[in-house]
C-alpha cells in the first residue's frame, strides 16, 4: 500500500468520525426547547435508551478522529519541513478534543443509567452536579474545538495543507467554538444563547470536518506538496 493511499485511509477517517458525530445527534429524540433541571431529568428517563446509544457513537467517533488527528500530524510536518509551526498545536489539540470526548459522556451515561433506577437515585444534588459536569465538558470541548480547528485553519491559510477557503472555514468554527465554550462555562442553568451557540460548533465543527476530509480524500497532500522523504513504502 503506497503513501497515496495511506493517505486517502488517513482523510476518510475524518469523514467517518464526522458521520458518527452527525448520527449521535440524529439519533436523540428533540428536546423540545430549553428546560429546567427537571425537565432534564425527565428526558434522560424517558429516552435512556436513544441516549446511550448517542454516547456510543461519540465515543466511536472520538476514537476514529484521533486517527485523523494522527493524518494531520504527517501531512503537516511534511509540509513545515521539520519547522513545526502548526503540527505539534493540532495534534496536541486533536489529542486533547479527543480524549475530552470520551470523558464526556461519562455524565451523560450516569444520567441515563440512574434515570432508570428508583427516582431518589436521581434527586437534589446527584442530579444536578451531573448535569453541571456535563455542561462543564460541554464548555472544554467547544473551546478544543476551537483550538484544533483554529491551528488547522492558519496552516491551511498559510498553504499547508488543503485549501484557503478550507482555512477561513476552520477560524470561522473556531471564533463559534470560542463564544460557544465561554458562554457555556459561563452560565449557572441551561440558556438558549449559550444552547444555540453550542449547536452551531457543533454543526459548523462536523461540516468543516467532514470537509476537510472529503478535500483530502480527492486530492492527497502528497501530491499537492511532494514529501522531502518517503514514509511508507511504494
Amino acid at each position: 500500500m503506497n503513501e497515496r493511499m495511506w493517505e486517502r485511509i488517513g482523510a476518510g477517517s475524518g469523514l467517518l468520525s464526522a458521520a458518527l458525530l452527525a448520527a449521535a445527534v440524529l439519533v436523540l429524540p428533540s428536546t423540545g426547547g430549553v428546560g429546567s433541571t427537571a425537565a432534564i431529568i425527565r428526558y434522560f428517563a424517558d429516552y435512556s435508551v436513544q441516549v446511550r446509544v448517542s454516547l456510543l457513537l461519540v465515543l466511536l467517533a472520538m476514537v476514529v478522529f484521533l486517527w485523523f488527528v494522527g493524518h494531520l500530524r504527517h501531512v503537516l510536518q511534511r509540509a513545515e519541513g521539520g519547522a513545526e509551526a502548526f503540527s505539534p498545536v493540532v495534534l496536541g489539540a486533536g489529542v486533547a478534543l479527543s480524549a475530552v470526548g470520551l470523558l464526556s459522556v461519562v455524565p451523560g451515561g450516569a444520567l441515563a443509567y440512574l434515570a432508570q433506577g428508583p427516582q431518589s437515585m436521581m434527586a437534589g444534588d446527584v442530579a444536578r452536579s451531573l448535569i453541571g459536569a456535563r455542561m462543564f465538558s460541554g464548555a472544554a470541548l467547544e473551546l478544543l474545538i476551537a483550538l484544533f480547528t483554529g491551528a488547522a485553519g492558519l496552516a491551511m491559510v498559510r498553504r499547508e495543507l488543503a485549501g484557503r477557503w478550507l482555512g477561513w472555514f476552520g477560524l470561522a468554527v473556531a471564533v463559534i467554538g470560542l463564544i460557544a465554550g465561554v458562554a457555556t462555562a459561563m452560565t449557572i442553568t441551561v440558556s438558549t444563547f449559550a444552547a444555540v451557540m453550542s449547536l452551531l460548533t457543533f454543526a459548523t465543527f462536523v461540516l468543516w470536518l467532514a470537509t476537510a476530509s472529503v478535500v483530502m480524500v480527492v486530492r492527497p497532500e502528497v501530491e499537492r506538496t511532494p514529501a522531502e522523504r518517503s514514509v511508507f513504502a511504494h
